[in-house]
């Protein structure tokens, strides 16, 4: 069967080679061109925060090349393909291998599996690498390029309404009973009037309610403050609201996302 798809191993893989090194010379051609074009557009924003320099700018590259690679490699392997075959008909090449014996279908299964194996090596590529550069390139940008927050793995800026109460959480990691808020802010409200803000710098899920730490409270009526180093809020609301709150899916691998 496999000698029926493939006219010889040396063929198959004089195709194959021909084929996947001229796709991805035209996807670095692109990158190149695309990822310059985008820098002269977002240096001047990155620049503009004090303290950026250099090592900010080749970092924004880190993070911006993986996405134009998801995005313009289907378009490399295009080009490749119509460049493969046009350079194979020019000097004719097709003639030769008709004339030996070799059907249209055996000159272009090699090209056929190499897009096979070039879309699995995508599929990792996207789930692995081009999520993680997305969300923290999303996180960073959504600070105007300041100091990164911490490496969030479910979500950032994170806004839930509770009955009347309003809930922002900064950065949320962990899925499930290990989900750990950073940066929570709980506007309680009666009848849509503002009554308190607690603030807290960490909180936990126990099981049955959250375990607050470095818990500041301002009443709105006494216009007092209080502190407290830790506060157990016992709440129906679960750690899957903050989760599911804000999912991109640009952003999470495949089985989490699942």
């Amino acid at each position: 069967m496999i000698k029926r798809l493939f006219a010889s191993r040396q063929i198959a893989f004089y195709l194959s080679k021909l084929f996947v090194v001229r796709c991805f010379a035209v996807l670095a051609a692109l990158i190149f061109i695309l990822q310059t074009l985008d820098m002269l557009g977002e240096s001047a924003r990155i620049l503009a925060v004090k303290g950026n320099g250099q090592a900010e700018l080749f970092h924004y590259v880190l993070l911006r090349t993986p996405q134009l690679i998801a995005r313009f490699l289907p378009f490399a392997v295009l080009l490749g393909v119509l460049i493969t075959l046009s350079t194979l008909n020019q000097n004719s090449e097709i003639i030769s291998m008709k004339a030996a014996g070799i059907s249209a279908h055996q000159i272009l299964m090699p090209l056929i599996a190499s897009c096979f194996l070039i879309g699995c090596v995508s599929f990792v590529f996207n789930d692995h690498l081009v999520t993680r550069a997305t969300a923290k390139l999303d996180a960073w940008q959504a600070v105007d390029y300041g100091q990164p927050p911490p490496a969030a793995t479910s979500g950032v800026n994170i806004w839930l309404r509770d009955g009347d109460h309003l809930i922002h959480v900064d950065n949320v990691q962990g899925y499930g009973d290990n989900v750990r808020l950073s940066g929570i802010t709980v506007y309680n409200r009666s009848q849509k009037t503002l009554v308190s803000i607690l603030s807290a710098d960490t909180g936990q899920w126990t099981g049955h309610g959250w375990h607050l730490n470095k818990v500041k409270s301002f009443d709105v009526a006494a216009d007092t403050v209080t502190e407290k180093s830790v506060l157990d809020i016992n709440t129906d609301l679960p750690p899957e609201r903050f989760t599911l709150a804000d999912v991109k899916a640009d952003e999470m691998e495949v089985v989490p996302l699942y």
